[in-house]
């Protein structure tokens, strides 16, 4: 008799299907990350002293920034969570025994009746492959906030290495003005000698050297402070290297505003609205499923001691779904799917207006590159060039001398901020149409 129970016992719990395992499916990469892909497998590893490219550069964020290796264990995680959704529920175990320490008939243990039985909630409706299909989306969501947080760190590392570049390149012009005030003060110096121009010019001369000297040094410290900044981005805080290697000038023709916004369906954060629907029409077919009451079925062994007989014992119980038929949640879940449209033209607005504010910002900036380049840094070099000819000429004096110099200088110096302004916009807009401005036709 005992195997008996075993054996149906046992048929029990193998006719119920323990869990439902479903893959996610892995969106597609945007153009940007594709192409970046290709790059940098062929990009050489670096070495702590090597100066950086900006390929090694996004190689290393790639491969080590602390924000993009969770997503991996996030990914994981997920996929934990749809396996645990597809499990059903335990079977129950009881036992239970009757008429035992009474009175009259009833004393001792000789009318007791024992009953073991095993009981299973049967879930209907297929809520178990609906649980699954939730999580599943989830993990597909989960995939494309781990392409949309790529196409950031790719804006942050391309910010910061050219922010790097661009220190790199003032500390180099603060190292020449230095130079040239030091060549200067020695001039001056020596007309002072001579009797040929008055001490109070060589203490003018003397203060400038010292203003290019402070100058240098703030632009010194912002160049370690620009360096810190790309080594956290890159995976750790005392990651050294020499410096970056790049070029700021690599201007570009700039296509069209209307053609940009095309290419905004790209973007992660706007294609996922694609999978964020699905999950919630899964969320809803969930719902609904709840609102089936499930049974729970029970197969037991009872044994009568008084007549030493046996039997079994077989029961079912049901959910009166008078109340609660889940009709909160079924609301709940149809709302949603009627709120993501909405939610997707929300950011989609959002992100047409940050791409609008950028490109005018870049034609600006690009613009502005042009007329430094162009009519400004040539004519403020001329300039200087005649005054300080003509000052040792005797034709001009010690302060034209040092307005010209600043006003050159200064020049300069804008052209290599608006440079690196140029460059930050360009990556802020290939971030959001998550594809290469060189690449768009």
């Amino acid at each position: 008799m005992k195997r008996s129970i075993l054996f149906y016992l046992t048929v029990l719990l193998i006719s119920v299907p323990f869990s439902v395992r479903l893959q996610a499916q892995e969106p597609k990469a945007p153009p940007l990350l594709q192409t970046l892909e290709k790059k940098l497998a062929a990009v050489t590893a670096v070495a702590p002293s090597d100066t950086l490219t900006l390929n090694q550069a996004l190689r290393l964020a790639f491969k080590q920034n602390p924000e993009l290796k969770t997503f991996p264990l996030e990914i994981r995680a997920r996929q934990a969570q749809a396996v645990q959704a597809g499990l059903w529920k335990n079977p129950e175990l009881g036992i239970e025994s009757e008429n035992f320490a009474g009175s009259g008939a009833l004393q001792g243990f000789k009318s007791t009746e024992t009953t073991i039985t095993l009981s299973q909630r049967i879930e209907l409706a297929g809520k178990p492959s609906k649980r699954v299909s939730v999580a599943k989306k989830q993990t597909e969501l989960t995939l494309w906030q781990y392409q949309s947080r790529k196409l950031d760190i790719f804006t942050r590392v391309v910010i910061a290495f050219n922010k790097v570049l661009a220190a790199q390149k003032e500390v180099a012009l603060r190292k020449e003005i230095l130079s040239l005030n030091q060549e200067f003060q020695a001039q001056i110096a020596k007309r002072v000698e001579a009797g040929r121009t008055s001490p109070a010019a060589l203490a003018r001369a003397q203060v400038e050297t010292a203003r290019a000297q402070v100058t240098l040094l703030a632009g010194q410290n912002r160049l370690i402070a620009a360096k810190k900044e790309l080594s956290v981005l890159l995976g750790g805080k005392e990651l050294s290297f020499k410096g970056v290697q790049g070029r700021l000038e690599a201007t570009i023709a700039l296509p069209s505003l209307n053609k940009l916004q095309k290419l905004l369906d790209q973007n992660p954060r706007l294609a996922l609205w694609e999978s964020v629907k699905s999950q919630r029409k899964a969320l809803y077919a969930l719902a609904k499923a709840q609102a089936i009451p499930d049974p729970q079925i029970s197969l037991g062994w009872r044994r009568l001691n008084e007549s030493d007989d046996q039997a079994w014992v077989a029961g079912l119980s049901l959910p009166l779904p008078l109340f609660d038929r889940n009709q909160g949640a079924v609301q709940e879940a149809r709302i949603r799917i009627n709120q993501t449209e909405l939610q997707k033209q929300t950011e989609r607005l959002v992100l047409q207006s940050q791409l609008q504010q950028n490109y005018q910002s870049l034609v600006t900036a690009q613009q502005m590159i042009r007329t430094l380049k162009n009519r400004i840094i040539p004519q403020a070099q001329q300039a200087f060039t005649t005054i300080n000819q003509g000052y040792r000429q005797g034709k001009f004096g010690f302060l034209d001398v040092l307005d010209a110099r600043r006003t050159l200088f200064s020049a300069r110096q804008n052209y290599v901020q608006q440079l690196a302004e140029f460059q930050t916009i360009r990556a802020q807009i290939e971030n959001l149409i998550a594809q290469s401005l060189e690449t768009v036709d």
